[in-house]
């Protein structure tokens, strides 16, 4: 039956919960209506009659005078009302007087007429309502039980395989089933070998482009710091070769950084790394771009300030965020600021583009003056996210302002 279960479609599962539903309902309402109100009410009172007769009779066959409840009377064939001896022995409801539950009986060859008042059955009018309030409630109970477990069958299967893609726990559940959830999780199998191979080929590329790259630029810095030492100090030519070794660094450091970027984050080595003095190395390779410029840059720091991350990524964003921003201000102030594991970069240069939405960026320009230095904020906001860091830009005329939020979220700082 399970099995059967199973192989139905999600679609024909809720349908038959529904019809379940429906015919629990209606068969509570169809016991409902079977049971005759009047018929209870005969019932009740009339049992209720017959015990009050075997009292009396009781009192009546030991000469006693029986002892009347309030809203009871008791009459034999000399006292009977006239209306009420046309009656034969049994229950009768009473016409005259109106409102009086009539039981006539005989004891020893004597009729006898028990009356009872129709206010002594009063609770049987709560007790019917109370029923029909007990349906009520038991349809809306088993609506809710039927609701409950249809829910829990139909949605198990949908968690499980949930929380298998949240897991990424392969392969996924319910793969060869036919129905809806066996297609969504052949879909959500699909789309994960498909995402899996494109990171697969995007390694791949990156590790090989890095590789291969790092054999020329080794020969193109030593080739250039080659030249840096045997020019003249007055040559026009050393600010060109000093630039090449620097370009040339930058690049290593670029391959370096797309190698790591390649790589799963959870491998990544993490260290307390010194903060100020990364810093302040790179405000010193800063000063190219500040040259002939009234740009001042603030660092405002503690002395003894570490940071649980990846010293190179960690070197690579703060490097890059620092240089756009002195490269780009062409006076004023940029400004360092280290507060616990809050890092802000701030400067008073012309914003970013108007094109760019500061909140949903996805790749960053940096305006006409790219020089293709640096590995661009794009790639900034890719270590970012590798290092499960937070960044919140601000951007207006009056200059940029990053927010870096250093602790990644389940790691000690």
């Amino acid at each position: 039956m399970k099995s059967f279960y199973l192989q139905m479609t999600l679609k024909t599962r809720i349908t038959i919960s529904f019809v379940l539903l429906m015919v629990a309902v209606m068969g509570f309402v169809l016991a409902a209506e079977q049971l005759d109100y009047d018929d209870l009410r005969t019932y009740v009172i009339s049992e209720s009659l017959r015990k009050e007769m075997r009292r009396l009779e009781a009192a009546i066959a030991q000469g006693i005078v029986p002892v009347m409840p309030e809203g009871t009377r008791l009459h034999d064939a000399q006292t009977v009302p006239d209306a009420l001896r046309k009656y034969a022995p049994g229950y009768h409801r009473a016409d005259k007087p109106e409102g009086w539950h009539l039981l006539v009986f005989e004891r020893d060859g004597q009729r006898y007429y028990l009356l009872q008042d129709v206010d002594t059955y009063d609770y049987l009018e709560y007790l019917i309502h109370g029923y029909a309030l007990l349906v009520i409630v038991l349809c809306v109970l088993c609506a809710f039980w039927i609701g409950r477990l249809t829910s829990a069958r139909v949605t198990a299967p949908i968690t499980r395989l949930a929380d298998a893609v949240q897991r990424k726990k392969k392969p996924f559940p319910f793969q060869d089933a036919p129905d809806e959830i066996g297609v969504l999780a052949r879909a959500f199998a699909q789309h994960s070998d498909e995402a899996e191979q494109f990171l697969q080929r995007e390694r791949c590329f990156v590790g090989d482009a890095s590789h291969e790259l790092r054999t020329p630029l080794a020969i193109i810095a030593g080739a250039a710091e080659t030249i840096v030492h045997q020019l003249p100090a007055d040559s026009h030519l050393t600010s060109s070769a000093a630039r090449i070794v620097r370009t040339t660094q930058e690049m290593q450091r670029q391959l370096s950084c797309l190698l790591l970027l390649s790589r799963d984050p959870q491998s990544l080595a993490r260290t307390m790394v010194a903060l100020r003095p990364l810093i302040e190395e790179c405000m010193i390779r800063c000063q190219p771009w500040l040259a002939k410029k009234p740009v001042a840059i603030v660092l405002d720091a503690p002395e003894n300030i570490h940071v649980h991350t990846h010293a190179e990524l960690a070197y690579s964003v703060i490097w890059n965020l620092l240089r756009n921003a002195c490269q780009y201000t062409d006076e004023g102030e940029v400004r360092v600021t280290v507060q616990g594991t809050t890092l802000v970069i701030s400067d008073s240069g012309p914003g970013l583009p108007s094109s760019i939405d500061p909140q949903q960026f996805q790749r960053f320009f940096s305006g006409s003056q790219q020089n293709g230095e640096g590995l661009g904020l794009s790639i900034v906001q890719r270590i970012v996210e590798h290092l499960r860091w937070h960044m919140a830009v601000e951007s207006s005329a009056d200059g940029c302002r990053f927010t870096l939020e250093m602790r990644a979220p389940g790691l000690n700082t």
